[in-house]
């Protein structure tokens, strides 16, 4: 083979990684969203939404995407994260964030509730409780998991 298709290939083989690498994998974040912009729904009751989404939390010019849980109470979107994690950090401190739901990204801000929504927390815990029952079960009670998590409302900006 010829040093420069060897060389050709190393360079396939390293962007094809660095492709892979920028968008989230499972509980790996990235940096790269992807999708196409999209104005956000007049009512979010009506959207079937995928058990996954991701959420891309800016603090810098790179950002922070990625992949969670997430749910529609009273015709408003909620994410929940540990207070200690690196997108709840970021989301807290710069609150405009971008949110990828199947192929539609849409411009949103992630507002920290107060501790203490038992219902999102308990409409979040039923969402999951049947596609996940190991991680759901490994949930501490409502009441302790809505005074400890981080909970955040979406809305449009």
């Amino acid at each position: 083979m010829p040093r420069w298709l060897t060389y050709l290939l190393i360079v396939i083989v390293i962007a094809l990684v660095g492709a892979a690498v920028a968008a989230p994998i499972g509980p790996m974040p990235g940096i790269r969203i992807g999708g196409t912009s999209a104005a956000a729904p007049e009512t979010w009751a009506n959207v079937n939404l995928p058990e996954e989404v991701r959420l891309a939390a800016y603090d810098g010019p790179i950002p922070y995407v990625v992949t969670i849980w997430i749910v529609e109470s009273g015709d408003r979107l909620h994410v929940i994260g540990a207070p200690e994690s690196t997108w709840v950090e970021k989301a807290t401190r710069s609150p405009d964030v971008r949110l990828r739901i199947d192929d539609s990204v849409y411009d949103m801000r992630a507002s920290r509730m107060p501790p203490g929504r038992e219902d999102i927390f308990q409409a979040y815990i039923d969402r999951y409780r049947d596609g996940y029952p190991d991680i759901v079960g490994s949930f501490p009670p409502v009441a302790e998991f809505a005074q400890g998590g981080a909970l955040f409302e979406l809305t449009p900006r």
